[in-house]
């Protein structure tokens, strides 16, 4: 069966990044309308005290989804695990201040696995669920006079409305973008079984080189990885491979390998390294020292600066430093 590749796919708006971008975006912007509708409840209500704390949560949590919203994925990916840490700070303030008033409070710290067992690896939920554990053993078992008096209900069924108001929408919320994320990964498996399929059968049926309109083919499929590269830039997520780029495009790893190598010479890995260190080249000239060189390195895609020292000389036939010190800037001896 011939497969038309003059039609590649564009990369999904609806990719595992994607999603998890729009995750916190949309999970803090309804955590500030509803701490907002709070903040108004309480102040008309004549917790005046309790309305002051919220307000400036309730900004906090619009910057955060603003921020959120520009920011790149590998950026993002790299500030979960601090993340994590303020969420639960942010809960524990939240139970001690309604303990002796409405203690069901405790049912947010149950949200929070369901809101993160898809984005961290095990060691982190383990920590996250022994730290949650510690802090609730804590309240029950401290005296009621170490907790503050701050909420004075009109109704005493008025904090029980509030904490089902806020608990029912979060928890649907969470349910829904977990299913999403967890589809996506599911697809994406799915998709690895079937290029490696196609990879063995390529290999067992070898197209010839020399035909004319598979060069053509090839030329095409390069044409769009480039486009793709530029215009996504993709690879300033440290994770991306080329798995990730046959996900994307519908088209298995052979081909792409084959496309990059006939039209570039040189292989997947070296063609990403290579738009990373030109994107560095341009930083270096525009934000240093602005910006440190591991940042500028971090943002480009490299985890390590060994891994980066070694592209670079690879790339460049310099390092670093001496690439640095040969357009002009001062700096110290980074590799």
């Amino acid at each position: 069966m011939k497969t038309n590749f003059s039609k590649i796919i564009k990369p999904e708006s609806n990719s595992e990044e994607h999603l998890i971008k729009m995750f916190f975006f949309h999970y803090n912007l309804m955590l500030m309308i509803i701490l907002f509708i709070h903040t108004l409840l309480f102040y008309f209500e004549g917790n005046k005290n309790i309305a002051a704390f919220f307000f400036p949560v309730v900004l906090f949590l619009g910057i955060v989804a603003t921020v959120n919203y520009r920011l790149e994925y590998n950026i993002l990916k790299s500030l979960l695990d601090y993340y994590l840490i303020v969420k639960i700070i942010l809960l524990f303030i939240l139970l001690f201040i309604f303990w002796k008033t409405a203690p069901e409070n405790i049912l947010f710290f149950a949200l929070l696995p369901l809101g993160v067992y898809n984005l961290y690896h095990f060691k982190t939920l383990l920590w996250a669920a022994s730290v949650i554990i510690l802090l609730i053993v804590m309240m029950i078992t401290l005296p009621l006079s170490y907790f503050p008096d701050m909420v004075a209900y009109k109704n005493i069924h008025a904090g029980k409305v509030k904490v089902l108001f806020t608990f029912v929408p979060i928890s649907l919320f969470l349910i829904f973008y977990n299913m999403k994320i967890s589809e996506k990964r599911h697809q994406y498996k799915n998709s690895k079984i079937t290029f490696e399929n196609e990879d063995t059968a390529y290999e067992k049926n070898t197209i010839k080189e020399t035909n004319g309109e598979n060069l053509q083919m090839y030329s095409e499929i390069y044409q769009r990885i480039k486009e793709y590269l530029e215009t996504e830039t993709p690879w300033k997520n440290p994770d991306f491979g080329i798995q990730d780029l046959a996900h994307q495009f519908g088209i298995n790893t052979t081909y792409l390998s084959k496309a990059i190598s006939l039209n570039t010479d040189t292989n997947f890995k070296n063609l990403i390294n290579t738009y990373r260190i030109n994107y560095i080249k341009d930083e270096m000239k525009i934000n240093y020292p602005k910006y440190t060189l591991m940042h500028i390195y971090v943002s480009a895609g490299f985890k390590h600066q060994s891994t980066f020292n070694r592209a670079f000389k690879q790339i460049e036939n310099k390092t670093p430093s001496e690439y640095m010190r040969s357009i002009g800037i001062d700096t110290y001896t980074f590799s």
